[in-house]
C-alpha cells in the first residue's frame, strides 16, 4: 500500500525480476484497478474483472471512490481468486 508514485510497482518489478533470475517460481497478483501498463506479467489482474473507468462512471464517483468500489467489487469474487491460486 502506498500513494500514487511511491514506488510500489517498480518495488514489484525488481522483485519479481529477482525471483525469476533466481528461478524462483512466483505467483503475482495485482489489486491496483487504476495502475497504467505494467512492466510484468501477472497471474491474475483486478483489470481483467473490474473496469475501473466504468466502476467511477456508474456509480458517479472520483477517483478515490472508484478505486475502493473496484476492490470491493472483486472482493466479491475473492473465492474465486484463492481458487487459482491454490491450483497452482
Amino acid at each position: 500500500l502506498g500513494m500514487a508514485g511511491s514506488g510500489k510497482t517498480t518495488l514489484m518489478q525488481r522483485l519479481i525480476s529477482h525471483l525469476n533470475q533466481k528461478q524462483t517460481p512466483c505467483y503475482s497478483i495485482n489489486l491496483d484497478p487504476a495502475v497504467g501498463p505494467l512492466p510484468f506479467g501477472c497471474n491474475i489482474d483486478i483489470r481483467d474483472t473490474v473496469n475501473y473507468k466504468e466502476v467511477m462512471k456508474q456509480y458517479s464517483l472520483g477517483p478515490n471512490g472508484g478505486i475502493l468500489t473496484s476492490l470491493n467489487l472483486f472482493a466479491t469474487r475473492f473465492d474465486q481468486v484463492l481458487g487459482f491460486v491454490e491450483k497452482r
